[in-house]
């Protein structure tokens, strides 16, 4: 399998671009095919998180889930102390109109 490179020429002239055309590419040597297979092999294992998944995956899901926890806290409803104090008065009145009404 003879590669050739492009026609074009890189910009080089027509002449010059011509003769580079021609000449075959060389081919790499068996160590550094071996050498590139094994450092994607290492980045690959690298770049698994847990269960087989990317890191990325992993940290855009725990910031996803973070921020859900965050603004479903925030969405929480909040009684004021105000609301607090009239719903005890509320407590008081309603015991005195029953013992009231109970006669006691």
């Amino acid at each position: 399998m003879s590669m050739k490179r492009d026609q074009g020429g890189d910009g080089l002239g027509r002449e010059l671009g011509e003769i580079y055309a021609s000449v075959p590419v060389p081919k790499a040597p068996a160590w550094f095919a071996a050498k590139t297979m094994a450092r994607l092999r290492r980045e690959e294992k690298k770049s698994r998180g847990w269960f087989g998944l990317p890191r990325l995956i992993l940290i855009g899901a725990g910031a996803a889930l973070l921020a859900v926890g965050w603004l479903r806290w925030e969405s929480q409803p909040s009684v004021a102390d105000a609301e607090l104090f009239a719903a005890l008065d509320a407590m008081v009145e309603e015991e005195r109109e029953s013992r009231w009404w109970a006669g006691l």
